[in-house]
């Protein structure tokens, strides 16, 4: 089981990733510049978790909803803002946007606007590992509507084939853009989509973190061991639209009343509290301190230099 240390830990990473989404929700809305932006807002554990079972040489591949994943990784949230604000200092020198984004520094391998798209990649990558003996694994997140997908059941398939070394996370919010999983899929209930494939599947709320951070860890630890491929899905329910400006008319207000009260970053905080005595003030300092830092260099990223103009003629490769 995690520990203390652990749980602040993830929640201090979880805490950062609310408070960079929160200032880019508030940068659009006030119009400080113009850009897509997908909100991780209730799944904040989920890439938390994966930052603390990553070790060095293991590598994530994620979705354009990859913020959470990126700040995990240890990416600086001033790289991602500099990044959608089409800015030289951001993750792809401004060129790539929320979409496209790598920083093999960090583990971060890509990122793909296609659904389902990271699946095969993740496969590769896996079997590179597998080859060279490396003793690392992938972790690679993608979305319920991804598991419709030819992709997902190709990719499924060759790793429980070939026992790669693949961590795979569905994050299951419900909706795919703004249909209902039940409209697209017979089966909802989606890890035992990879049951099909003779992969060890299971299923969490993401209303329980530490059983979300716990079951990531002791995944993780199997696959690493060349046990073969896992996979987890996660219920987490949208708290917010597809996009930042999306509208939640499509979902059922009071239903959503409820899930704000069942937010997995508030539930985490509580449940430190209850473990220490004393620990609020700590807390509020560090969040405090979190916010006021993730403000300046949201503030940086705003006057930093766009790419000069022959920027665009580099990062490209041959034919």
């Amino acid at each position: 089981m995690i520990s203390l240390a652990g749980i602040l830990g993830v929640y201090k990473t979880s805490y950062l990733i609310r408070a960079t989404d929160s200032r880019i929700q508030d940068g659009l809305h006030s119009q400080d510049f113009f850009a897509l932006h997908y909100p991780v807002k209730g799944q904040e554990i989920v890439s938390a978790s994966i930052g603390y079972s990553l070790n060095e040489g293991d590598q994530i591949i994620s979705t354009y909803r990859c913020l959470g994943d990126l700040i995990a990784a240890g990416v600086s949230p001033y790289a991602y803002f500099a990044e959608i604000m089409g800015k030289a200092d951001g993750l792809s020198g401004g060129k790539g946007g929320c979409m496209h984004l790598s920083s093999p520094l960090h583990g971060f391998l890509a990122t793909t606007g296609i659904v389902g798209g990271g699946l095969p990649i993740a496969c590769g990558t896996a079997l590179s590992m597998k080859l060279s003996g490396s003793g690392h694994l992938v972790f690679v997140t993608f979305g319920d509507g991804a598991t419709t997908t030819g992709a997902f059941h190709e990719a499924l398939n060759i790793a429980g084939l070939w026992a790669l070394p693949v961590l795979f996370l569905c994050i299951n919010n419900m909706y795919a853009l703004h249909t209902k999983l039940s409209r697209i899929t017979k089966n909802t209930v989606l890890y035992k989509k990879a049951a099909n494939y003779q992969i060890p599947a299971t299923c969490v709320n993401v209303s329980e973190p530490t059983k979300v951070i716990d079951l990531v860890s002791d995944f993780a630890e199997k696959v690493r061991k060349g046990k073969g491929p896992a996979f987890i899905e996660i219920l987490a329910p949208r708290l917010h639209g597809h996009m930042a400006g999306s509208t939640t008319d499509y979902m059922n207000l009071p239903c959503q009343e409820e899930l704000n009260n069942a937010d997995s970053l508030l539930i985490l905080r509580k449940i430190l509290l209850s473990l220490t005595s004393g620990r609020e003030t700590e807390l509020q300092v560090f969040e405090r301190e979190t916010d006021d830092f993730v403000n300046q260099v949201y503030l940086d990223a705003m006057i930093a230099s766009p790419p000069a103009p022959d920027a665009l003629l580099t990062q490209i490769t041959e034919a």
